[in-house]
């Protein structure tokens, strides 16, 4: 959250355009155990996954979450 509140006072119109859509997303996100499509899609801008090897899940803001692949 702290990333996206910086970036929310940035003078970059486009980073504090989607820090405030992130904020607005996250402020009353609840934990969940089921899949929520309508916030993956709200957060995700797309995932990279490599043969056998790992998934690289890219988030609207530029985060990167590297998650290796269990054989």
């Amino acid at each position: 959250m702290q990333k996206w509140e910086e970036k929310y006072t940035s003078e970059n119109q486009l980073e504090k355009y989607k820090a405030k859509q992130f904020i607005e997303i996250i402020k009353d996100a609840t934990p969940t155990t089921t899949f929520d499509a309508n916030l993956f899609f709200k957060l995700v801008e797309k995932m990279t996954i490599y043969k056998d090897e790992k998934v690289i899940v890219t988030l609207l803001d530029g985060t990167e979450v590297e998650c290796q692949i269990d054989k």
